[in-house]
């Protein structure tokens, strides 16, 4: 009978003598790679006993466990949890838990959602009359209305189309295929296209011929601009692509996985996931026109308050039809609120952009965030910087229930579509847009306030911004090996750059393995051409750089094998590429392991005191923040 992966690589670690016989261990296409530290315990009848090794054999030092290509995987992954588990972190709230989910997802989006918003944003004002007069910017200079039509096509098709960026996101995050995520996105945003017009006519369904379910044409939903369901749809991606690839092996793993991945996905997500989701947002927005018009002023309050975490989950989408409806019969209260939760937003941001450390990435985002939520796009200033603190959103959120209590009591509405942001009083209704620019002004000024003061109260007490709040930040860092093997004396490496680390705290350890994994939590955020260097950004900004070898980037890659690609999420101790070190050596090229801070700022770094010998995850640097003078 064949074992399960963890089942079977504790029994091969029994095997081997237990986990303090491990030396270092590998793994090729075939086979586990293991160097013990004394072959004498190494049970070699016991391994042969073991379901589901085909063979073993010992080469110079080194036992070698075979497998077989559809196995060694899997089977590499459990051992490395089974030798080195992971230590056990204190279980979050599910609250919590989603929200690092949604800001794990987000965190590689965040430059298309800024420059998307910001174009947007730019679109709006030059093709929405009343920002500069009487008449739109396009219709007082015509020859603008090509490059402005252009500038809304860019922005706008990032949200439009945003499905297919959070599926690439999301499926990388949740462990599956980003590449079948983003497909799966496409599919979302592209049915009701492709099934209503006749550009594939082998596909084309007309409303009598559509997939009705229950009075709903399940190919017609447009999730354009959504979030959520996409997000759920991954998840179970993710999962369905391991099922499959457990029970799949050799050719058939390569051509049915994918193939059985997105089928069953599919089928779920047009059937079940996707309607049902997207009929939670459009009760939920129903609710919200029910509960205005029934409870007056504390409707306004309620509204206000859950306007911003709709917009996390996507389900605002579903207000659109709702307003457009409102519109059509006289004024829409959406608008105004959706204004008045925008500008809470941006005024949080710039908050924590006054307050957040000179240098620091959560600065940049604040302050490349700040204008889109201004000008009426809040998504990078929630997923870049607000949710991700999580106080400062709910602060904006707070600050927004009570403007849209007072746009409720002054009966503010909007008499059509724009920019919900500072440029939005060219909506609003004549006679309101005082009484509108005033909520505003309250919404700003409580959000940036109450940001501030929470800001300095955590700084008082000695707590950086720097922390995306899933965890207790501390004011110090550790960075960790990202090899098992020797520590090296960093001022004696050949290279006279590195040596000086005239490119920051430097670390290098001679690997015994060729597995080099990451020695701290974080994205990716850059690979070399050459697969020899990795860029890691921690989640407090801390940027750091994995270079495998001096001089290998002359190899062009020969020898390496990524694991990782860039956006991807990895905790301390996941691999980043396999090096083939005999090959690297082979070539001339010394394969030294060098882990360097890039961007140290205010920050020193002390070498951590400890043997010679490492594992991958042994501290080596300590990180410490520098005292300012007053």
């Amino acid at each position: 009978m064949l074992m399960n992966a963890t089942t079977m690589a504790d029994a091969i670690l029994h095997a081997l003598g237990g986990p303090d016989n491990v030396a270092s261990s590998t793994h090729c296409a075939t086979r586990l790679r293991v160097n013990p530290r004394d072959a004498a315990r190494v049970d070699a009848a016991a391994l042969d006993a073991v379901p589901g090794v085909l063979a073993t054999q010992v080469v110079g030092e080194q036992v070698q466990v075979v497998v077989g290509p559809g196995r060694v995987d899997e089977l590499a992954a459990a051992f490395a949890r089974v030798l080195s588990p992971e230590p056990t972190v204190p279980t979050r709230r599910l609250p919590t838990r989603v929200i690092s989910v949604i800001v794990d997802v987000f965190t590689p989006l965040l430059p298309a959602l800024v420059a998307g918003g910001l174009l947007t944003a730019i679109h709006n004002v030059l093709a929405g009359p009343g920002a500069f007069g009487d008449l739109a910017a396009v219709e007082a200079v015509p020859e603008l209305r090509g490059p402005v039509a252009l500038v809304g096509m860019l922005g706008a098709a990032v949200f439009a189309l945003l499905p297919v960026l959070l599926g690439f996101a999301a499926a990388g995050r949740f462990g599956g295929s980003p590449y079948l995520g983003a497909a799966m996105g496409a599919a979302l945003v592209a049915a009701p296209g492709l099934a209503a017009v006749s550009a594939l006519p082998a596909i084309h369904l007309t409303p009598s011929t559509g997939w009705v379910l229950d009075g709903i044409d399940v190919l017609a939903i447009d999730y354009q601009g959504t979030v959520l369901p996409i997000i759920v749809i991954c998840f179970v991606l993710a999962r369905l692509e391991r099922f499959f690839g457990r029970r799949l092996r050799g050719s058939a793993r390569v051509l049915l996985v994918p193939l059985l991945t997105l089928l069953t996905t599919g089928l779920l997500a047009f059937l079940i996931l996707g309607p049902t989701l997207r009929f939670l947002g459009d009760t939920a927005a129903e609710g919200m026109e029910w509960l205005y018009t029934s409870a007056g002023v504390v409707g306004g309050t309620v509204v206000g308050a859950v306007y911003s975490p709709l917009v996390v989950t996507g389900l605002h989408q579903g207000l659109i039809a709702i307003e457009l409806g409102l519109l059509s019969t006289g004024g829409s209260f959406i608008f105004p609120i959706a204004a008045a939760a925008n500008v809470a937003q941006a005024a949080a941001t710039l908050a924590i952009w006054v307050s957040a450390r000179r240098g620091s990435r959560l600065r940049a985002l604040a302050a490349t965030a700040t204008v889109p939520a201004a000008l009426g796009i809040a998504e990078p200033a929630i997923f870049g910087v607000t949710l991700r603190l999580r106080a400062p959103f709910a602060i904006a959120v707070g600050a927004t229930a009570v403007a849209a209590t007072l746009l409720a009591a002054m009966h503010v509405q909007a008499v059509t579509l724009g920019a919900a942001g500072v440029f939005g009083f060219v909506s609003i209704a004549p006679g309101r847009v005082g009484p509108f620019l005033a909520c505003l002004g309250v919404s700003i000024v409580l959000s940036f306030t109450g940001t501030l003061l929470w800001a300095r109260w955590r700084q008082r007490g000695g707590r950086p911004l720097e922390s995306d709040g899933a965890t207790e930040p501390s004011d110090e860092t550790t960075v960790r090996s990202p090899a098992a093997g020797t520590r090296l004396d960093v001022s004696a490496l050949a290279d006279p750059v590195f040596a000086a680390r005239a490119l920051g705290p430097t670390s290098a350890v001679a690997p015994s393995s060729g597995l080099v994994s990451s020695p701290a939590a974080g994205t990716i955020s850059a690979i070399a051409a050459a697969s020899h260097a990795y860029g890691i950004t921690t989640d407090d900004g801390t940027e750091l750089l994995v270079h495998v070898g001096i001089d290998t980037v002359r190899l062009a890659g020969r020898g390496f094998r990524p694991l990782v690609r860039v956006g991807d999420r990895v905790a301390s101790g996941d691999a980043l590429v396999h090096v083939d070190l005999a090959a690297v050596r082979g070539a001339g090229f010394d394969p030294v392991v060098l882990t360097i801070v890039t961007n140290a700022d205010e920050h020193q770094y002390t070498d951590i005191a400890g043997g010679s010998e490492v594992a991958v995850g042994t501290p080596l640097m300590r990180q410490t923040r520098v005292a300012k003078e007053n």
